[in-house]
């Protein structure tokens, strides 16, 4: 078959054309440094933004009346503009995709030096700092509820191999399992969330999604920040409908610097610095994993696989001029699997490859006017070939290539017309190619699904969909009064491949109560279509399902106590419907090819539910003790033939916490634990029948799906870390122990033992497979500047 060919569209040309066109219109102002004495802030502003700082204040702040008196000294841009800012009682602060915010600063204006007197109000712009207090959020006026983690934050929570998605698991609302880094929002199946870093949706995070997808493909220590949003996302989300996780890199700022990480499981290395001679920066990220030291995490049966694994994050941005800035990304993985004697007795050879180039253009047009326009280009190439021979008499052969392809353009605008209110819209248009190859043969010779007769399947397709997705959406955000802040927005979308368009209405709203409590409501219609890449070929599924629904309602209360203590409470319930078919594995998704099993089932619900109360506790005072704790009460249930049966994941008692204790800049502590309710399951039981000769055989009677309950969760994460101070840089050396009881949390079941009892009766005995055991990592890192 023939590969996916990455052909340019006619308009590409034209669209970077129109992106250069928008940077360098603004760049024709900029210039060489002025003196400032005697100039207004204004003006002086207006040159830092020549020179490439992307400013964004209110004119209420910065007043016509603000005039320099006393000459800067500071050489680089971000600098001169601290020193300018300082006597009036401002400050800088980074805001989003690259900005600076002018905003008042916590202490007073000196009495003396540059500058007139006067009192600054809030700025217009306030709204956009990412902080990671949920009430400031509020007292800023951002509505929708959003979990902040920042790079501190990122740093202490336990981590095998430094995955973004590992710490997004402990969170609440989330469920995932520990071999995989895949996991499942409130209730919704894992393909429902959409992933963002740095603007740019990515269809693919996981290496070797079709091998259980062990980790992402994205380094944790090259983020600054992740924000998950898990309900009432507001209208400029859109295509998934469970929730959002926005990734943001690290910004190139300061001095450079450069760590390698060696550890039993992976090595990286992280650099990043700015231009020289150049307002701007680069970051480049690599990892490369070891396959021997976390084939447990990711073979099914324990032995017999030998992956490899890369991947490759970089970026530079740079100014081009009144406060634009230009950058280009690039994320890249690769990863393969190649066992002779796979877990199933038999051979698997796996590779996949993904790649994503984009430019991200940040334009301040004005003080109150922003524009950010992404264009892009992915791919993605999955192979996956083998086959086994099991002793029961089954056997099988496999062929599965597909490859994707996608060119996206997106903008996005936000205006801030006042302290009171503020205007968002924009629109997006994604071009995808798909090619699938699937060819399976399997034998299956199983007791409990064909009463011990051979089933014969035979699959071939070969299929060439394609599709142009375009969304457009707008939304306004108003303060009626001091506490309250309205959202309200639409978005509309269409898809080609199916031909439908959807409508989905979002309202958001925040009501602060004093300076230390919030209150949020969210409500929300949300689609979720099916792209030409989504299609489950290897189940024999041909056609494209029309988009899936979800109405969501959120309800969150946020308080803070005194000495750093907070709280976070909240509730919501999803209806879902015009749910496309998907396809499970009643006893043991933990297989090579899940698709060949017998325990392979459709399952077709006509609608689904999901309800949950989540409460979360945090204590961080600054000081050498700090804590998380979380718990989750939820349901999550499919409604098939009027039976309400619980998904797969359903949890209904989730409990996380996180303690970190720092002894000094030396060692540091972290202790976090984790528990849930075992995962519905799907009982076997047997009956032993006389046959007309007197023999006696024994018949597998298969329970209502989901019916029962796998045990209890449980396990205690453990991370020790010692720095050295050398002459040149910091050395680390950590201990990471992942499940440090060592309890076996039962994952599946493999097969079934039938045991006759001397009473006629026959005992079924499970032999179960196991989630991780106890997997210690150890290593060293070395970070250093120039």
């Amino acid at each position: 078959m023939r590969s996916a060919s990455r052909t340019v569209p006619r308009f590409v040309p034209y669209l970077c054309a129109a992106v250069l066109w928008a940077g360098i219109v603004p760049a024709a102002y900029g210039g060489d440094r002025p003196t400032y004495t005697g100039r207004r802030l204004a003006e002086a502003l207006d040159d830092l933004r020549a020179r490439g700082l992307a400013l964004i204040y209110s004119s209420d702040l910065v007043r016509p009346d603000m005039v320099v008196t006393v000459e800067p000294t500071a050489g680089r841009p971000r600098r001169l503009l601290d020193q300018l800012l300082a006597p009036f009682g401002l400050q800088s602060r980074d805001g989003p995709a690259g900005t600076v915010l002018i905003v008042r600063s916590a202490a007073p204006a000196p009495q003396d030096g540059i500058g007139a007197a006067g009192s600054a109000r809030s700025p217009a712009f306030r709204e956009e700092i990412r902080v990671r207090s949920r009430i400031e959020e509020a007292l800023a006026g951002q509505p929708e509820s959003r979990e902040t983690l920042g790079p501190e934050q990122l740093r202490q929570m336990p981590q095998i191999g430094d995955d973004p998605n590992r710490i997004l698991a402990r969170l609440p609302g989330v469920a995932a399992g520990d071999k995989s880094a895949a996991f499942n929002i409130r209730g919704g199946e894992a393909d429902e969330t959409l992933f963002i870093l740095d603007g740019l949706a990515i269809d693919d995070t996981l290496h070797l999604r079709n091998l259980l997808g062990f980790s992402s493909i994205i380094n944790s220590n090259a983020l600054d920040g992740i924000e998950l949003l898990s309900g009432g996302f507001p209208a400029a989300y859109g295509g998934r409908m469970s929730g959002v996780v926005d990734l943001s890199s690290r910004h190139p700022t300061g001095a450079p610097s450069s760590s390698f990480e060696v550890s039993s499981v992976n090595s990286s290395y992280l650099s990043l610095g700015p231009l020289v001679n150049r307002d701007g920066g680069w970051l480049v990220s690599m990892r490369a994993w070891r396959p021997d030291a976390i084939v447990d995490m990711v073979d099914p049966g324990g032995e017999g696989l030998n992956p490899t694994y890369y991947d490759l994050l970089g970026k530079v941005e740079t100014s081009v001029g009144n406060g634009t800035i230009l950058s280009g990304h690039v994320l890249a993985a690769r990863d393969a699997v190649n066992a002779e004697a796979a877990p199933d007795h038999g051979r698997v050879n796996a590779t996949g490859d993904s790649h994503y180039v984009w430019l991200n253009l940040k334009t301040p047009w004005t003080g109150r006017l922003l524009s950010t326009t992404v264009l892009a280009l992915g791919g993605i190439t999955r192979r996956r070939h083998g086959g086994f021979l099991d002793q029961g008499g089954g056997a099988a052969q496999v062929s599965d290539w597909r490859s994707f392809a996608a060119d996206t353009l997106s903008q996005d605008w936000l205006f801030e017309g006042s302290e009171r209110a503020s205007l968002r819209w924009g629109f997006a248009a994604k071009r995808v190619e798909a090619e699938y190859g699937y060819a399976s043969q399997s034998t299956t010779v199983d007791p409990i699904f064909a009463g011990g007769l051979p089933v014969v399947t035979d699959r071939t397709l070969r299929l060439s969909p394609s599709g142009t997705e375009l969304g457009a959406y707008l939304s306004g955000r108003a303060r009626p009064f001091a506490p309250l802040t309205v959202e309200l927005g639409a978005r509309w979308d269409r898809q080609t491949l199916t031909a439908e368009s959807e409508v989905s209405p979002r309202v958001n709203l925040v009501y602060s109560i004093g300076s230390r409590s919030a209150l949020r409501l969210g409500w929300g219609q949300y689609y979720q279509p099916q792209g030409p890449q989504e299609i489950q070929v290897e189940d024999g599924v041909r056609d494209v399902f029309p988009a899936e629904h979800a109405e969501i309602r959120s309800v969150n209360f946020d308080h803070a106590f005194g000495g750093g203590v907070s709280l976070g409470l909240g509730a919501y319930s999803k209806r879902m419907t015009h749910l496309r078919p998907r396809y499970e594995n009643l006893f043991n998704p933990m297989v090579v090819f899940p698709e060949l099993e017998a325990d392979r089932v459709r399952v077709d619900a006509a609608r689904a539910l999901a309800d949950g109360v989540e409460l979360t506790l945090s204590s961080d005072r600054g000081r050498a003790w700090s804590w998380w704790a979380g718990y989750t009460l939820a349901r999550s249930a499919d409604l098939i033939d009027g039976e309400r049966v619980p998904r797969s994941r359903d949890q209904t008692h989730t409990l996380n916490f996180v303690a970190n204790y720092r002894r000094g800049d030396r060692w540091e502590f972290t202790l976090a634990g984790q528990y849930h309710t075992g995962w519905p399951a799907t009982v076997v039981q047997a009956e032993a029948v006389k046959n007309a000769d007197g023999s006696v055989t024994i018949r597998p009677i298969l329970g209502p799906r989901n019916a029962e309950r796998l045990p209890a969760y449980h396990r205690l994460d453990l991370e020790v870390r010692r720095r050295f101070k050398l002459s040149r840089g910091t050395l680390g050396v950590f201990l990471q122990v992942t499940n440090l009881y060592a309890h076996d949390n039962v994952c599946c079941v493999k097969e079934f033992r039938y045991l006759p009892q001397a009473d006629g009766s026959v005992r079924v005995e499970p032999d179960q497979g196991y989630w991780l055991r106890q997997l210690p990592v150890f290593g060293l890192n070395w970070e250093f500047g120039r």
